[in-house]
């Protein structure tokens, strides 16, 4: 690599930085997590703003011979996101057992629509723009795109339901658990299409064998070394453990990506499959800062420079972003408030399980990228559902705050004693030691 190259990019990745940081902080001002910033500053950084008004400067801070180096970054902070995201998951999962009937029910409902009306949505969307046909072909595209719009984004929406307060409430402990039950079948689906539709660089038959295997050797194999490992002073505390951690990540990473699949359900099995220590909450906490607040925005900027959205004619684009945004809001959001409210009583806690259960986030954007890079969408239907996953992740903070508006005004006259509902049971303690919302 050049020294001029290096500069460039080193140049570039500390603009990301510094703007992620900036627009962070303005969208907290707005109630707005950081995810939606950085995805917002991906996409402005690419040639859909930044490139649109400088492109000069645009083509010098970001090189088209970096683009691999963005690339390895960003698939470097995707593994150790998704790795992070199934360990969160399978803590999810074990403290939902004992409410598994409404996580599923909820989960099944709030995969069923928007994957039914994605499909409707994207073929509509094929029919008006047949540019946006993939090569795959157009039932392989619609899908996907209706896989990709099932998905919901669990470590953000962990993240929210702490920060508002709703850690063992009704309507918190439903969608976490409903959420890691749904995006577990969303991943499994996006391995099955990758398999079948032969988007993937290797036989079907050796990617579905081969990742049997591999999944088999990790939660039995591989876990109980690493629970013997654990047990020893080694890895209670003492320096092999990073190594140890990141060594499994890799050769993990590389498994799937061998097999057709890709980086990203290697990192997020491995997860499932790690076995829970104190020595791995040290670990959590001391590579999650670096991971998601370095790493993971050169995925960000890496999407961003592939969304183009002033190569779109305005009028069909907007036509595609309001049918696929339409399609994916309310089947997920309506799906899930009438499944919530048909397993309790009370439809405000119902209506915020739905508001939940509608975050996307960075989830979706992985998702949206792999079907890029493996033929499943074309450019057209990448940029409209790159808008989409950003507009529906951005009605999150206003629709809680609607329900807390509604919640305000609800009267405070309790019902008959006869028509009151049994509290929900729930897994675990509010951490954050502030009373849990119905």
């Amino acid at each position: 690599m050049s020294g001029d190259l290096l500069t460039r990019l080193l140049v570039g990745a500390a603009v990301m930085l510094v703007l992620c940081r900036v627009l962070a902080a303005l969208a907290a001002r707005i109630g707005q997590p950081p995810v939606v910033a950085e995805m917002v500053a991906g996409i402005a950084l690419g040639p859909s703003l930044f490139g649109l008004l400088l492109p000069d400067a645009q083509a010098w801070v970001f090189p088209a011979d970096g683009t691999p180096v963005l690339y390895a970054l960003g698939q470097l902070g995707i593994a150790f996101y998704m790795f992070l995201v199934g360990l969160e998951f399978s803590g999810s999962l074990v403290r939902g057992t004992g409410l598994a009937r409404r996580f599923v029910s909820v989960s099944f409902a709030g995969m069923t629509a928007p994957f039914l009306l994605g499909i409707a949505a994207t073929y509509a969307v094929f029919q008006a723009q047949p540019s946006a046909v993939p090569d795959k072909g157009l039932a392989e595209g619609a899908l996907y795109a209706g896989v990709v719009a099932s998905v919901t984004a669990l470590p953000m929406l962990a993240r929210i339901i702490e920060e508002e307060g709703l850690l063992g409430s009704r309507a918190g402990t439903v969608a976490l658990g409903a959420a890691a039950v749904d995006d577990v079948v969303a991943w499994v689906g996006i391995g099955l299409m990758l398999t079948l539709t032969g988007a993937g660089h290797t036989d079907p038959l050796i990617t579905v064998a081969g990742f049997a295997v591999f999944v088999a050797l990790l939660f039995t194999v591989v876990r109980r070394a690493l629970r013997a490992f654990l047990a020893s002073s080694l890895g209670r505390g003492g320096q092999g453990f990073l190594p140890l951690v990141c060594a499994l990540l890799f050769a993990a990473c590389a498994t799937t990506e061998f097999l057709g699949l890709h980086v990203v359900i290697g990192a997020f099995v491995l997860g499932l499959a790690f076995p829970k220590s104190e020595a791995l909450s040290r670990w959590e906490a001391s590579v999650r800062p670096f991971a998601v607040g370095v790493l993971l925005p050169f995925y960000f900027v890496y999407t961003g420079l592939r969304t183009q959205i002033q190569a779109l004619d305005a009028g069909p684009l907007l036509l595609g972003v309001g049918v696929l945004l339409a399609a994916s809001v309310i089947g997920k959001l309506g799906a899930c408030t009438v499944a919530a409210r048909l397993q309790d009583p009370g439809w405000l806690p119902a209506l915020r399980v739905g508001v939940l259960m509608n975050t996307r986030g960075l989830v979706q954007l992985i998702a949206l990228n792999i079907g890029l890079e493996t033929g499943l969408l074309t450019q057209t239907l990448f940029t409209q559902l790159v808008i989409v996953a950003v507009l529906s992740t951005v009605l999150t903070a206003p629709g809680l705050a609607l329900t807390a508006h509604l919640e305000h005004r609800r009267p405070a006259t309790a019902p008959p004693a006869a028509k009151r509902a049994a509290p929900l049971p729930a897994p675990h303690e509010d951490r954050t030691g502030r009373p849990a919302r119905p």
